[in-house]
């Protein structure tokens, strides 16, 4: 799976994407594979499983070379019994019809899931759930990322205490949907790049719910307006770097949501932003990631 890169940057499709798979038809072997590679820091979202004639298959999309490069040494210092590793590389126009052929319906939230939109007709709801249906030319925005798992939950569990929201750095518009599914009116999204706001827009039609959606740069936004809820899932530079004009744009008493910040940064994260009139509620850790919600104080 793909990093997401700068939002604030540019938008990109990387020109080569390498595949490894990592294939057994020892299931021990295999569940000894899996924790491997969630102890080296993959998400289970990130793992791609498969079975046919006996043989079960692990997959892992990557545009980094190197580092399947030590995960194939790794494997081979290891030894595990009937695995067999393999590597290969990807057009994008490849990669992309395999990874979307096999990624599946996920839960996003405690109470919502999202659905691929080539999935509708098979999907079956979770008692007492809902869905977002979703279509991506990239792998971030497809609700399996752990910032995107954190900030759909800030705002589920914010349910009825917001009627308008902004979405900074939107890439699919999943984040605004989840906003709108939970009650928001006032739904605006805004990204740096194109594609991204291709992508919000069709996935507006696919759900039949509707936002505005603009191609802009938060550096430059010219909003004076403020929201009862502002979400930035951004990378922590980006997030620091443009703290002012974020917060800038939350009403007195409204809630703030970032993410995007690795663990290693939480704490770079966290002390730049104490400099700020905010109030953090809640903390949300996952194995490599984290995200934060926070009100901003009334003056």
């Amino acid at each position: 799976m793909i990093n997401k890169s700068r939002v604030l940057i540019q938008e990109r499709i990387p020109k080569i994407i390498y595949q490894l798979q990592i294939q057994s038809t020892d299931e021990q072997s295999l569940c000894l594979t899996r924790a491997v590679l969630l102890n080296l820091g993959y998400g289970e979202g990130e793992l791609v499983s498969s079975s046919l004639k006996g043989k079960c298959t692990i997959e892992l999309f990557d545009e980094h070379q190197v580092k399947f490069d030590r995960v194939k040494k790794l494997f081979g210092r290891l030894g595990f019994e009937g695995v067999k590793v393999h590597q290969r590389r990807l057009l994008p126009k490849d990669w992309l019809t395999l990874w979307k052929s096999q990624w599946k319906p996920a839960p996003l939230t405690k109470k919502l899931d999202v659905v691929p939109v080539w999935y509708k007709n098979k999907y079956k709801p979770r008692h007492g759930c809902d869905y977002i249906l979703m279509d991506t030319l990239l792998s971030f925005g497809t609700g399996l990322h752990e910032t995107t798992q954190f900030m759909a939950q800030f705002v589920e569990e914010a349910q009825g205490k917001f009627k308008s929201f902004l979405d900074i750095g939107t890439g699919t518009g999943i984040l605004a949907l989840v906003a709108l599914k939970y009650g928001a009116q006032d739904v605006v999204g805004i990204d740096i790049g194109q594609l991204s706001v291709q992508a919000a827009r069709d996935n507006m039609k696919a759900n039949n719910l509707y936002f505005k959606v603009l191609r802009a740069d938060i550096k430059k936004y010219p909003s004076k307006r403020t929201y009862d809820f502002v979400a930035a899932n951004l990378i922590t530079e980006d997030l620091i770097e443009n703290a002012q004009k974020i917060i800038s744009l939350v009403k007195e008493g409204g809630l703030l949501a970032v993410s995007g910040i690795s663990l290693d940064n939480l704490s770079k994260l966290r002390k730049a932003f104490s400099l700020l009139p905010l109030k953090c509620f809640k903390i949300a850790k996952g194995k490599q990631w984290s995200g934060l919600l926070f009100q901003r104080k009334m003056l």
